[in-house]
């Protein structure tokens, strides 16, 4: 399976501004090395070469469009499809990681302990350097509470596969679900003291960008609350005394983050919680490759921080390299996006642009984008006459 998980470099701008990327970049795993992916004109179905120096993500989870075009809500039938193809091997245990901190305390509370135990309980699945795997694992708790666990509880929505190490120390994890299905977690280091953990959302994915690898295998299923947060809590528990403190989840892996948005937003829930993982909001980044009715719904529901892939100024280009567009175009997502924030306080969104070599990189077609949209969404005639525009 050949996999990989985009990361980007950010350039931070004012309040209620955004957040521009000129040059992502990615770990080509297939080789282990740098790689720079070229496009040739418009074919339907791309193909993909390299040479050496720079590379292009093949999973970015912001590149997706829905295989139906009334698919991309994220309560559909494929959740019915997923539910059925992921019966978890002991489905008479309750899967922790799936609850948020308020659903523990109740289950707990319906076995006739107290509330504190949750804490305790939750303290031990995602802070205190334990990162729990198994009830062995729960030392300091009540002898009861534990023997219930045993028998109620389980503690791993995932199991370990392989880990691929590229020569600039990025880890590729490869975990393995109880369906059989293999999903991917990169684990990015950074010579500044932040690790990030690029997280999948679904196995595979139905956006079909033309530049994303993950597209070309459709959707197998959405991944659960469970499945997605511990992808952060594994990757921590494996790889923490190499790599130091996480600091960064980015949902960049396999999938279109907010096409399966009820687990997602959970999931971030649970990461930013203060009392286990505890992320800071605005280090857990959800990317979507623009499905305006759940971007909406998420900017409403959570504090967590957004990052579009918009990857070409004109719908013409966008169209052709990303088909959600067709749906949701330029035009609309940038008007909601106008909207949104002006509603709220201090937030960033980031946007992620991947350079593809005679596509959307033209010097004939100037990039840029106006951060306040305050005029046009893009200037291309006379670019420098705009006050307020930058250089992407």
């Amino acid at each position: 399976m050949e996999m990989s998980c985009l990361w980007t470099r950010r350039l931070l701008l004012g309040a209620n501004s955004v957040l521009l990327v000129k040059h992502p970049t990615a770990i080509a795993f297939s080789s282990l090395s740098v790689t720079r992916s070229i496009l040739p004109p418009p074919p339907p179905l791309i193909s993909l070469f390299s040479s050496s120096r720079r590379s292009l993500s093949t999973t970015t989870s912001a590149c997706s469009p829905p295989l139906h075009p009334h698919s991309d809500n994220g309560n559909d039938a494929v959740n019915a499809a997923a539910a059925a193809a992921a019966i978890p091997l002991e489905s008479h245990k309750m899967l922790l990681k799936g609850m948020s901190y308020t659903e523990l305390e109740k289950w707990v509370q319906s076995y006739g302990f107290r509330p504190g135990q949750a804490m305790m309980l939750w303290k031990r699945l995602y802070g205190s350097g334990i990162w729990a795997h198994h009830v062995d694992e729960l030392q300091g708790l009540n002898k009861d509470f534990v023997k219930m666990l045993g028998e109620h509880a389980k503690f791993k929505a995932l199991s370990l596969e392989n880990i691929l190490t590229a020569s600039d120390g990025t880890r590729k994890i490869l975990f393995r679900l109880d369906d059989g299905l293999v999903i991917e977690t990169v684990v990015i280091p950074c010579d500044r003291g932040r690790t990030t953990v690029c997280v999948s959302s679904q196995v595979g994915c139905a956006m079909n960008c033309q530049f994303c690898f993950t597209g070309r295998m459709g959707l197998k299923r959405h991944l659960s609350t469970a499945e997605i947060v511990e992808q952060a809590v594994f990757a921590q528990r494996l790889l923490t005394n190499e790599v130091g403190p996480f600091t960064n989840v980015v949902f960049m892996g396999m999938g279109e983050p907010l096409q399966n948005i009820d687990s997602v937003i959970k999931a971030a829930d649970i990461m930013v919680h203060d009392q286990g993982l505890h992320f800071s909001p605005r280090k857990v980044t959800v990317s979507t490759s623009g499905l305006v009715p759940q971007l909406k719904r998420f900017l409403h529901e959570s504090n967590c921080a957004l990052a579009v892939s918009l990857n070409a100024t004109t719908d013409e280009v966008r169209n052709w390299i990303m088909p959600i567009n067709r749906k949701y175009d330029l035009g609309m997502l940038l008007q909601t996006l106008r909207e949104e924030l002006g509603l709220k306080n201090s937030y960033k969104v980031l946007f992620e642009y991947v350079m593809l070599e005679g596509v959307n990189d033209r010097l004939d077609r100037p990039f840029f984008f106006c951060i306040f949209f305050s005029c046009e969404y893009y200037c291309f005639i006379q670019p420098m006459m705009c006050k307020c525009s930058i250089l992407i």
